[in-house]
């Protein structure tokens, strides 16, 4: 089975980022895979697939059709397609929009089935711009499935884009998660509890990941229990949204608050190790940010590799990536007294704590990467057969 798969860009950290790397690794000993990708990233995408072929579009995502200056390089890249000499069974685009549509283009081209894979934001960002919302719907009316990361994400998508899908199989296909691999079952299973108690957050720090809740949370919490500490780790670049943190830090005489960027691996698994319990609780976006929203969560199924229950708020994606009640507790977004009260009983209860962390460990398990790629390959199979 030969399939193209077209990457969106390789060169920030990102969900899809991830996901792309990741899964076709997995699938590579069942499919022949060809890569579309971003010319300006040919050296990474050497790099993340030694092994694969690899043909450089001039763009694969990013660029929208709402802005005109953009107009010139999707049409070079449409030409480019055009021009092709191959043949492939299927297109598989690795996000939703724009990604989506240079997939269709090529779908068109080689006259094969196109799939697409939906994360998040960009399952429906499209429908903020007149041009982008049709170019996207007609990406949808010719879809053969698409297939969201989480139930949430396929939710939205349908509330906006319901007319264009009518003939298109809509699948969810959780994310999968390479975590478990990295850590011993046993590591999470006997996972001592630090004698400091430590809360734990990991992602870039911004609004929609709700760093603002979580350290409100965190003020109730070390008002009952004095050595609490509270370590951030992601990208915090100086602007408002991080000086507004800090000075709620400082107003409220807040203590033990760590930022501590981006760190190395080695790091990052100690940190992991030394956390009472993990505590992100994303937020939906308002007024020009209501597009973005949370497509699932790899963190929280980190956290359950290293046997960490969560704490976390009800967005998006969140609830596929956690088990309410079992690998620890959503709450609604903005219920600080109630995530307080959860994050306490996980943190005076250490059977429940080691239980809940067990639970997500087990759950982090079911969710691999061999996992998603055994069900895409289903997803395949069935696309060509109809």
């Amino acid at each position: 089975m030969k399939v193209g798969f077209v990457v969106p860009s390789l060169q920030n950290p990102s969900g899809w980022r991830t996901h792309a790397i990741a899964l076709i690794h997995a699938l590579q000993p069942q499919v022949q895979p060809t890569l579309f990708i971003p010319a300006a990233e040919l050296s990474l995408a050497q790099e993340a697939f030694p092994n694969s072929p690899l043909i450089p579009l001039p763009t694969t995502q990013q660029l929208f059709l709402n802005n005109p200056a953009n107009w010139q390089k999707l049409w070079t890249t449409y030409r480019f397609i055009k021009r092709l000499k191959m043949s492939l069974d299927l297109i598989h685009s690795l996000e939703a929009y724009p990604s989506g549509l240079i997939g269709h283009w090529l779908a068109t081209h080689f006259q094969c089935p196109h799939i697409l894979t939906a994360h998040g934001t960009y399952g429906i960002i499209a429908y903020a711009s007149a041009l982008d919302r049709l170019a996207y719907q007609e990406v949808l009316r010719h879809a053969a499935m698409l297939c969201p990361v989480s139930h949430a994400t396929a939710e939205r998508i349908e509330h906006y884009f319901a007319e264009a899908l009518q003939a298109t199989i809509v699948r969810p296909i959780l994310n999968g998660n390479d975590f478990v691999q990295r850590v011993p079952r046993e590591q999470a299973w006997n996972r001592p509890l630090p004698p400091i108690p430590n809360l734990l957050s990991v992602g870039d720090v911004k609004a929609r990941k709700g760093h603002h809740i979580s350290l409100q949370v965190f003020a109730r919490i070390q008002a009952e229990i004095p050595d609490l500490h509270y370590h951030i780790i992601g990208k915090c670049p100086d602007n408002p949204y991080t000086r507004q943190l800090k000075r709620y830090i400082q107003e409220h005489n807040l203590q033990h608050v760590f930022f501590h960027d981006v760190v190395s691996a080695a790091e990052l698994a100690e940190y992991y190790r030394q956390a009472s319990l993990f505590i992100l609780t994303p937020q939906e976006g308002s007024q020009a940010e209501r597009w973005h929203f949370e497509g699932f969560g790899l963190v929280y199924l980190e956290a359950g590799a290293y046997g960490v229950p969560v704490i976390a708020s009800r967005s998006g994606g969140v609830s596929d990536a956690v088990k309410d009640g079992e690998t620890g507790f959503i709450l609604p977004p903005e219920d600080i007294e109630g995530l307080a009260k959860a994050s306490l009983r996980l943190l005076r209860d250490p059977q429940m704590n080691r239980s809940m962390g067990r639970a997500n460990r087990v759950y982090a398990e079911t969710l691999t990467w061999q996992h998603c790629a055994m069900e895409y390959k289903k997803a395949y199979q069935e696309i060509l057969t109809r």
